[in-house]
């Protein structure tokens, strides 16, 4: 069973890219979903932190409409050593062009929004604040995420890095299995850069 699930989400990742340049997905509509909130001055006058939202998994089936903000109302401080990657961001080169995702942050907190799944985590390299969620090709997956070197990490089983997030200037780089890609981060609905 584990070996046919291995090939089933390795086919998956290698046919990403064709995928999404038949069928590229759609920005988010509604402009709330663009808008990169201030977070408080200190962690002492944040008035939601991100352990006091609940965590938000895959819904069954994957979800077809972009779904509501997880952290909108969360103002905690980044924690130090996390890059800003906040926002609605699409790939413009690399095999992934197209990619559409969005991801939220607060405290020690990140959620990415994309291809159908939420990948909610707590960054604090702990096997239980990771995603315990569904991966490429249905694979239930179990990653530990850490910030290293002004990057957002995310490791299968707390072995193999399998992604990769940081901020070059104003693009994100994303690097998910063999593949590098560069993201600009996406204005407004109908921003189609």
């Amino acid at each position: 069973m584990k070996i046919t699930q291995v090939a089933k989400s390795l086919g998956a990742m290698l046919a990403a890219p064709i995928r999404i340049r038949r069928n590229p997905p759609l920005p988010p509509k509604d402009g709330e979903h663009y808008v990169i909130r201030d977070l408080a001055p200190s962690l002492d006058a944040a008035n939601t932190r991100a352990a006091d939202v609940p965590v938000v998994r895959t819904p069954r089936g994957r979800w077809k409409e972009w779904p509501p903000m997880v952290l909108a109302d969360c103002d905690e401080p980044l924690v130090a050593g996390a890059p800003d990657i906040r926002g609605v961001w699409k790939v413009y080169r690399g095999p992934m062009k197209g990619h559409i995702e969005r991801n939220e942050q607060a405290g020690n907190r990140v959620v990415i929004t994309a291809g159908g799944v939420v990948h909610d985590m707590f960054v604090d390299g702990t096997v239980a604040g990771g995603v315990h969620d569904e991966g490429i090709g249905g694979a239930q997956i179990h990653v530990v995420a850490r910030f290293e070197d002004g990057r957002h990490n995310l490791y299968l089983n707390d072995k193999r890095l399998v992604v990769t997030r940081y901020r070059d200037g104003d693009d994100l780089v994303w690097r998910w299995g063999p593949y590098t890609n560069r993201l600009r981060r996406l204005g407004a609905p109908g921003d189609v850069r």
